[in-house]
């Protein structure tokens, strides 16, 4: 162990090699999390206002290209899932971020909403299933003692790099430039090729050959249980929806707190993933420490919509604390959220089938993706304070299927003697059809 090392271990040395796991494949990975969150935040940023200010798409049409991508992520998921088992997770990993790019590079071709709704289409599937290839290679990179944890590291740094290039996709928007609008599709395919070559730098993971199955046996879309875990964890990710669309919606239609505030919250909510995501990750690396999280989760993210109903019909001053409150809550949920689906998705899930399980996992942000936008703006829009409550009843009445779902899923994977106890659960490999 190196002079460095053992100072991060004892807490000591610079921030930022806090920030960072040790040097190794994990500190790679976490380098193409940096990347690929520059080149995220430029496009996500930019491409919406290029499509409408330079193509002369509307708004609207912008979300549905949205909206589709991330159906067809969805289905893609567990397929995928199952090429990244046979053929390696580095390798499909890698591959789908070449597809990325080659996506974005086809973006400056667009002119029409029909090609804008096939690419937009194909960028969100590349990227979507890029992800459950990239958890499948974090399990099999990091073993089961840091794979949690690593994933911790890789989202703070995600949303740090993304709010740096948030912040210069914003010089390119006060440009208002067609070849500058462009470039950012150039620089993030750029950057999405430089990750690929980074993937093809760490260790080789071994493939899972398919084989025959027994009829009745194992199977990821079969795992009734697992499924119901995966559902009611992605309920979850409904809260930082909340937070990105619905709270500045509130805040500028339903409060006289100042309209600046809206990017307060945002610097506010970033700064709590970016400095206690890993922190918070610390007990999520099994399925007791997961469970415990998760239920935390949705009791924060209800109290947080509590609290969020009481800042219309105050003064400006007050609603903008009350607000501020809510963040906090807000994000206090998001990454305790983020630890527990982490948690639970690697544990519950066979290790040689991290790929397929995790297309499945991923399923559970249906309801996130589809119907969270409209959730979170139209039913404290129509009904004022009450909506928040109704957001509330929607995060309590997951936290009552939260315990039951996840010890369903555990008495699947290990004897019925031993499930009575789940502090004591010991890791499942495969689960019983």
């Amino acid at each position: 162990m190196t002079d460095s090392q053992r100072q991060a271990k004892r807490g000591g040395g610079p921030v930022w090699s806090r920030l960072l796991p040790e040097p190794g494949p994990g500190r790679l990975l976490v380098l193409c999390t940096a990347v690929a969150s520059l080149g995220n935040g430029l496009y996500v940023t930019g491409g919406a206002v290029y499509f409408v200010r330079v193509v002369g798409l509307s708004p609207g049409q912008v979300g549905i290209g949205l909206s589709v991508a991330g159906v067809i992520a969805l289905v893609l998921g567990v397929p995928v899932g199952s090429l990244a088992d046979r053929f390696g997770p580095r390798g499909t990993t890698a591959v789908l971020a070449l597809c990325k790019a080659a996506m974005l590079i086809s973006a400056v071709f667009v002119r029409t909403f029909p090609m804008y709704v096939v690419m937009a289409a194909l960028l969100g599937a590349a990227e979507q299933t890029g992800h459950v290839a990239r958890g499948a290679l974090v399990s099999g990179v990091m073993g089961r003692e840091g794979r949690v944890k690593l994933s911790a590291y890789m989202r703070s740094v995600f949303n740090g790099g993304f709010a740096l290039a948030s912040l210069a996709a914003g010089f390119v928007i006060a440009v208002d430039s067609p070849d500058v609008y462009l470039a950012l599709f150039w620089g993030n395919a750029a950057a999405m090729v430089v990750v690929s070559g980074l993937y093809m730098r760490l260790p080789r993971v071994p493939r899972q050959p398919g084989r025959p199955r027994r009829k009745g046996g194992p199977s990821a879309v079969r795992d009734v249980p697992y499924i119901l875990v995966a559902q009611v964890s992605g309920l979850a990710r409904i809260g930082p929806t909340v937070l990105a669309l619905g709270m500045p919606l509130w805040l500028v239609t339903h409060t006289d707190a100042p309209r600046a505030m809206a990017a307060w919250l945002m610097l506010i909510n970033t700064l709590m993933v970016v400095f206690l995501q890993v922190y918070v990750a610390r007990d999520a690396d099994t399925v007791p420490g997961a469970s415990r999280l998760q239920r935390w989760t949705f009791l924060v993210l209800a109290a947080a919509c509590a609290v969020a109903a009481l800042s219309g019909g105050i003064p400006g001053w007050a609603a903008a604390v009350v607000l501020a409150v809510a963040t906090v809550l807000f994000t206090l949920g998001e990454i305790w959220g983020e630890a527990a689906r982490w948690g639970l998705r690697y544990e519950l899930a066979p290790e040689n089938a991290q790929g397929q399980y995790g297309g499945v996992f991923a399923t559970g942000d249906a309801l996130a993706v589809i119907a969270g936008p409209a959730l979170v703006t139209t039913v404290p829009d129509r009904f004022g304070p009450v909506g928040w409550l109704l957001l509330a009843a929607l995060f309590a009445l997951s936290l009552m299927l939260s315990g039951p779902a996840v010890r369903w899923a555990v008495r699947t994977r290990v004897p019925g003697s031993e499930e009575s106890n789940l502090q004591g659960a010991p890791r499942v490999v495969t689960p019983q059809q």
